[in-house]
C-alpha cells in the first residue's frame, strides 16, 4: 500500500488539561544562545527533545555534565530543555530552583508544554503509513505524549512510529510485514540525509512504553 503523505490531524482537548500554559515551545528550531543571567526559567519554558544518545556527547563538556536527561528507548534519550522565546538550551538542575518544578515532576511539566505546542490528535488507517510533515523542531518530542499513543493503540491496534529526523514523524497502524518493510526502507533512505538525524529504528508502542521493532527481512 502506498505511503499516504497527507496530514492526519484533528484538534483535541487535552483531557483534564483544560488550561493552556502561558507559553509553548516554538515550532521552529530554537536558535542557540544563553539567557540573561537574571532570567529565571519558568514552568511554561520547560520542554524536552528526543535525540540519539550521541547528542549528549556532542555538547560542550560543562553543558553535558549539567544537562538533565534520561533514556527513552533504542539508543534514544530525553533531553530536557529551557525554551525562552526561541532561544533553547539544555535544562540544568539550577533551573528547577525557584520555578516550582521538582526533578520528579519535570517530565510531566515538559509533556504538558509539548502537548500544548502539538495539540493535534494522531490518526492512521489500518495497514497504511502516515507522515507528519517536516517543520516543527518538537515533532520527535511527540514520542513523549504517552496518553496520545495509548489512545491511538486502543482504537487502531499495533502502533509503529519512526523519527528519522527531529522534525519528521511517521506513523503506521496495524501494519502487515510488507508495510513494515516499506516503512523501514523509507527510514533507511531518509535518515542518512537528515539535517538533524534522530533514529533509523522503528518503534512499537506497548503499555510499558516504546520498544524497538526489528523489521521483517
Amino acid at each position: 500500500m502506498p505511503i499516504r503523505w497527507s496530514l492526519l490531524l484533528a484538534t483535541i482537548t487535552l483531557g483534564a488539561c483544560a488550561q493552556v500554559p502561558a507559553a509553548s515551545p516554538t515550532t521552529q528550531a530554537p536558535s542557540a544562545g544563553r539567557r540573561p543571567a537574571d532570567a529565571k526559567a519558568t514552568r511554561s519554558q520547560f520542554t524536552a527533545v528526543v535525540r540519539s544518545d550521541s547528542f549528549l556527547a556532542g555538547l560542550p563538556e560543562q553543558e553535558r555534565a549539567q544537562a538533565i536527561s534520561e533514556p527513552l528507548a533504542a539508543g534514544l534519550v530525553i533531553v530536557y530543555m529551557v525554551d525562552q522565546h526561541g532561544v533553547a538550551r539544555p535544562a540544568r538542575l539550577e533551573d528547577l530552583k525557584g520555578s516550582g518544578v521538582t526533578r520528579d515532576a519535570l517530565r510531566a511539566v515538559a509533556e504538558w508544554n509539548i502537548a500544548a505546542a502539538l495539540p493535534e490528535l494522531l490518526g492512521c488507517e489500518r495497514d497504511s503509513i502516515s507522515a507528519l510533515p517536516a517543520g516543527s523542531f518538537y515533532q520527535s518530542s511527540r514520542l513523549l505524549l504517552d496518553q496520545q499513543w495509548s489512545d491511538l493503540a486502543a482504537k487502531k491496534g499495533q502502533v509503529l512510529v519512526a523519527v528519522p529526523s527531529n522534525d519528521t514523524l511517521f506513523v503506521a497502524c496495524d501494519a502487515t510485514p510488507a508495510t513494515i518493510k516499506k516503512l523501514a526502507t523509507t527510514i533507511q533512505n531518509l535518515y542518512p540525509r537528515a539535517a538533524r538525524p534522530v533514529s533509523p529504528s522503528i518503534l512499537r508502542w506497548t503499555p510499558g512504553g516504546w520498544q524497538e521493532l526489528k523489521p521483517p527481512q
